[in-house]
């Protein structure tokens, strides 16, 4: 005889699965110490999600030219020094949803030395195309006080 489960069982099975396919966030290139000064010839890029529940069930990995910085989770951010000249980063946004694929949106980094650069990613609601703005330094430290490091790897 079959049974139907409990709806506390079922929540708790889509709890895990759910958190499951979220990945975790990690950092592969090492970040700078907490409160350091950047250095003249360098400059520091933050990156957080904007909104964590849009897209939630994606990955997005982070890219300074052909470098994997990491994969940004939903309350994590990645924080790196970069030498100070132009440059191209690359986000990547690996769909956990059938309606969507892997999508790829290309930034400037920034480039002049001494300076921090925060940026925000989110996913837009409508058409799920992924968006990454440039923060105020206001912005940028409220939303990075609000997250995490990302673990190193």
């Amino acid at each position: 005889m079959l049974t139907t489960p409990s709806p506390t069982v079922l929540a708790a099975c889509m709890a895990a699965f759910l958190s499951a396919c979220a990945g975790a966030a990690y950092q592969r290139i090492p970040g700078p110490p907490p409160d350091s000064a950047v250095a003249p010839d360098a400059c520091r890029v933050y990156v957080a999600r904007l909104d964590v529940t849009a897209g939630s069930l994606r990955n997005v990995r982070v890219f300074d030219g052909d470098m994997e910085v990491g994969v940004l989770g939903e309350e994590e951010y990645l924080c790196w020094d970069r030498p100070a000249r132009r440059g191209t980063g690359f986000a990547v946004f690996e769909g956990m949803d059938y309606h969507t694929k892997e999508v790829e949106n290309v930034f400037d980094l920034p480039r002049d030395g001494g300076t921090t650069t925060w940026l925000g990613v989110s996913v837009r609601r409508d058409d799920r195309k992924p968006q990454i703005e440039r923060l105020s330094s206001e912005e940028g430290r409220a939303l990075i006080a609000k997250r995490r490091p990302a673990g190193a790897r």
